[in-house]
């Protein structure tokens, strides 16, 4: 699968925006937090075709989801519908778009560089390749409100080994907040993890550092 550019993403998140159900499933989900079965007796559709709609929501970033055993609740981020309008209405945001080749190029040089498929090789020594990187492992984290130490650290020990230092870089870098053994997802981080790239680079020629 090729990686989605900052345009595609717009793109995909208006697509996703325009169907009647998922609006109103949006609707619902801005009055409170609701389950599956809950969204489709509101709709009068069925289970599946909810699950369907609340995937292609998910992957835009515009629906959180949260486990309260034994259902699964699904809750609306405002914040993600504002940045997809923010992107189109400001003009800074629409500037970007010109060198969005350009940037897009290095940075699928970096990824391929030091992933090779789900796999992180090495930690990169340079701050802006270890920002790549580790953005790039937000964009991959499992969507969630929030994560318990322990299912965070068997997800990043699947990627990488040191798993600690990952998690720590995560906190050094205003992406996550940890309370009580919970991280959550700072700003900064949900702004990241809501771009997702949807890619798993390849193995690169370039060495990593």
């Amino acid at each position: 699968m090729e990686a989605i550019s900052p345009i595609e993403q717009v793109v995909t998140g208006f697509k996703a925006l325009a169907d009647p159900v998922r609006l109103r499933l949006l609707g619902l989900l801005a009055e409170r937090e609701r389950s599956g079965q809950e969204l489709a007796g509101l709709l009068g559709v069925s289970a599946p075709t909810v699950s369907h709609h609340l995937k292609l929501l998910k992957g835009c970033g515009f629906v959180l989801e949260t486990r309260h055993a034994p259902y699964t609740y699904f809750a609306l981020d405002p914040k993600a519908l504002q940045s997809l309008v923010e992107s189109v209405s400001r003009r800074e945001k629409v500037q970007q778009w010109g060198a969005e080749e350009e940037i897009e190029s290095d940075i699928r040089r970096v990824l391929n560089a030091f992933f090779e498929g789900p796999r992180l090789k090495s930690i990169p020594a340079q701050r802006r390749k270890k920002e790549i990187v580790f953005e790039e492992l937000l964009r991959r984290l499992p969507r969630k409100s929030e994560y318990t130490e322990q299912e965070l650290s068997l997800w990043l020990k699947a990627i990488h080994e040191d798993f600690c230092t990952i998690r720590r870089e995560f906190l050094i870098g205003g992406y996550m907040i940890r309370e009580a053994g919970i991280f959550r997802l700072t700003e900064k981080g949900r702004e990241i993890a809501r771009s997702r790239r949807g890619a798993t680079p390849r193995a690169g020629r370039e060495g990593s550092e």
